[in-house]
């Protein structure tokens, strides 16, 4: 029992601090040997290449990558790549950018939606938004139909075939040098495109993530979201070392020819930073390319959101966090109980959904990678998926061992007791007690956490059984 107790709480301890820390001190040592070889005499103090945008940037975003990416090598040491190397690009230096969105009756948001893209900082001659109608059977093609020709273009598939299909069909008819992936929920800032844009100006990445937060109903940031603000701390320095292991998929960009047509069981921003690693580039985070979504709205699509990730669309209706407010022609926010209980067996349903598209993904590249000698990678895969997955299991083998060494020592009574209150408050957080506030909303997060990591559970019972799932359904049918 001590063997079992000491090996799963330790996996827990590293999971969850150990890994987050020893991504801090590789960061660290990254970053301090970048400054010492750009104090050094002996190298040109010419800006890195981030920050040299020339004047036929533009038109070498396509060919560059298309021409580099089959022979290189994935990389397997870290990189000094940071926002603190971006540099603003003039206009005339922007790559041309495509932003994809696939919709399955979204009509309480796309107008909204709509009308934030064309509201974006960038340069209208260089941007499109392309909207891939995965069967609807709403209102959402006739409103997207009134802005077409307003640098929205629809496209319609008329048999429901899933979003992986749908966003196949969007990058087969996109014009764009990059690919911009979002959420029809998820609402840019007025520069994130830009942000995603300048830091793929750096020739060795090939994918670059947002950052998303909530916002209440009136738009205004909710507090909160402590779990993931430590999500993306973890992503900024896997950015650092290797590449980040899944991308938010509310706003991610990519080099086009880096873009390979997906089986329809995969979620794409899981999968998308692998294929660029093994195709020799990286996958970064930029943390001032920020999506904003609404805190329990009625209509967010579903997407990738897993224990240990912060990829986005069909994010959890129990979260919260910080983080362009409504332009002023957008229509009102479809208004949200702020207090309301979620559907924990609709929100179990859509993350097991999930978590079983994740493992298929997973255990299918881990091989992969480690043919091609991606340590690095397959440490962080590992480290932030695998084992996070695993922790409900590893929880309940800790409780029982520790209750069962309860005799044997304090250690053992406390880590007990511990489990014990941390099961007791989501159990209060599943019967839907307090308000949502305080220690109401403490426990609203560990029935969250509950769920996520039985979802993890259930997801690879339900892929080993054979279980595939294509299709979704938005929050709220």
């Amino acid at each position: 029992m001590k063997t079992l107790f000491w090996l799963s709480s330790g996996l827990l301890a590293y999971a969850f601090v150990g890994y987050p820390l020893l991504l801090e001190a590789g960061s660290r040592l990254v970053r301090r040997t970048a400054a010492r070889r750009a104090a050094s005499p002996d190298v040109s103090p010419a800006a890195p290449s981030s920050a040299r945008p020339s004047a036929s940037m533009a038109a070498s975003w396509h060919s560059a990558a298309q021409a580099d990416a089959p022979s290189v090598r994935p990389s397997a040491g870290p990189s000094a790549s940071s926002p603190d190397t971006a540099r603003v690009i003039p206009d005339a230096d922007l790559p041309t950018v495509s932003v994809l969105l696939s919709v399955f009756d979204e009509e309480a948001v796309i107008e909204r939606k709509i009308l934030n893209f064309l509201a974006l900082d960038y340069p209208a001659e260089r941007i499109e938004l392309c909207v891939v109608s995965d069967g609807c059977t709403d209102a959402t093609e006739s409103i997207v139909a009134r802005y077409a020709g307003q640098r929205v273009r629809l496209v319609r598939q008329e048999a429901r075939g899933g979003k992986t299909r749908a966003l196949n069909r969007a990058a087969a008819e996109a014009r764009g040098d990059v690919l911009v992936f979002t959420d029809a929920n998820a609402m840019f800032r007025p520069d994130c495109v830009r942000r995603l844009a300048e830091r793929l100006a750096d020739p060795g990445v090939g994918l670059v993530s947002g950052v998303s937060v909530y916002v209440d109903a009136s738009g205004d940031t909710t507090a909160g979201g402590v779990y993931r603000r430590y999500e993306e701390w973890i992503k900024s320095r896997e950015s650092d070392l290797f590449s980040i292991v899944g991308a938010d998929g509310a706003a991610y960009a990519m080099r086009r020819a880096l873009y390979t047509p997906l089986a329809p069981e995969y979620i794409n921003d899981l999968l998308h930073p692998v294929q660029v690693l093994l195709a020799g580039s990286r996958a970064v985070s930029e943390p001032r390319a920020v999506v904003e979504e609404e805190a329990d709205a009625p209509a967010a699509s579903p997407g990738s959101t897993q224990p240990g990730s912060t990829s986005s669309g069909g994010r959890s209706s129990f979260g919260t966090s910080p983080g362009v407010q409504p332009g002023p022609q957008s229509p009102p926010r479809p208004q949200a109980q702020p207090d309301s209980q979620p559907d924990t067996g609709a929100e179990m349903r859509r993350q097991t959904r999930i978590m079983a598209q994740s493992w298929l993904i997973c255990l299918r590249q881990l091989p992969v990678l480690v043919r091609r000698g991606c340590w690095g990678f397959v440490w962080q895969m590992l480290s932030h998926k695998v084992l996070r997955w695993a922790t409900l299991p590893l929880l309940a083998v800790c409780a029982v061992s520790a209750v069962a060494l309860v005799p044997r020592g304090m250690p053992y009574a406390l880590a007990a007791a511990a489990l014990a209150g941390g099961g007791l408050l989501a159990w209060a957080g599943a019967r839907g007690l307090g308000d949502g506030r305080g220690w109401g909303g403490h426990a609203r997060t560990a029935w969250l956490f509950v769920v996520l990591h039985a979802a993890a559970v259930n997801g690879l019972y339900r892929l080993l059984r054979g279980q595939t799932f294509v299709t979704w359904t938005p929050r709220g049918d």
